[in-house]
């Protein structure tokens, strides 16, 4: 148990309101178009930044969060807010670094009393089916460790919120009422989820669209708004239009 990892992680916990939940949003994700081929995609200038899918004050600092610096120079970067919101209870989690290199991947809750973690070699951690589940309620913090020093030193950890009590069961009745069903479904739960800044859950249902159709320009357009959000994330969110220019 990382005990310094804890210990500084509970201060900025304590001083970001770990039960403070966003303002209403004021604005959707745009319905994608029903065309693919060929869709001009809006340049990266007409995405808007919305706020709620990062609580961590604008002020905030790494050091707040998870103990050391995001710096600019920095090889190892988490793919995700600060501090979210999250329905899921096994999210997928992503960072940029070396693609064939292994990293510690490590989750716990902030107060140490459950934790988890695997080696891996890669970027992303699809949270397995052998690992304990997140449980709602309860708020978690991740990070990634590369294995070897020459990849330079680990970002700091990430919070998540797992979403509980009332809240959720709102949640859940709502999802059951999103119309139709297979790809239509799947869209409009995408929707759903950016329209209430969760993150990680539009990401990962945009995602595996995006897998099952590969040539749905407005897909990626989405995804792309979802990265522009985030300031570690925006490369991404370049690549995704950049495909269809």
């Amino acid at each position: 148990m990382n005990k310094l990892f804890v210990a500084v992680v509970l201060a900025g916990c304590a001083e970001l309101t770990c039960a403070q939940a966003p303002s209403k949003p004021a604005a959707t994700v745009p319905a994608p178009a029903p065309s693919s081929q060929g869709q001009q995609v809006h340049p990266r200038r007409a995405l808007a930044k919305l706020d709620g899918f990062d609580m961590a004050p604008a002020k905030a600092t790494a050091n707040q969060i998870g103990g050391a610096s995001r710096g600019s120079g920095a090889k190892l970067v988490l793919y995700a807010p600060h501090k979210a919101r999250i329905y899921t209870l096994r999210p997928s989690f992503s960072w940029k670094g070396d693609a064939t290199a292994q990293y510690k991947f490590h989750i716990q809750d902030v107060t140490g009393v459950f934790s988890w973690e695997r080696e891996i070699t890669g970027t992303s951690l699809a949270y397995p089916a052998d690992a304990p589940a997140l449980e709602p309620g309860k708020t978690y913090l991740w990070k990634v460790d590369p294995v070897s020093p020459l990849l330079g030193p680990p970002p700091p950890a990430a919070m998540i919120i797992v979403l509980g009590g009332p809240e959720r069961a709102q949640i859940d009745a709502e999802i059951e009422q999103i119309p139709g069903s297979g790809f239509e479904k799947d869209q409009g739960l995408a929707r759903y989820f950016f329209d209430h800044r969760l993150w990680y859950d539009a990401v990962m249902v945009v995602s595996d669209l995006i897998a099952r159709n590969p040539d749905r320009a407005d897909l990626f357009e989405m995804r792309a708004m979802l990265y522009y959000q985030l300031p570690e994330t925006e490369p991404l969110a370049d690549a995704d239009l950049a495909r269809w220019k």
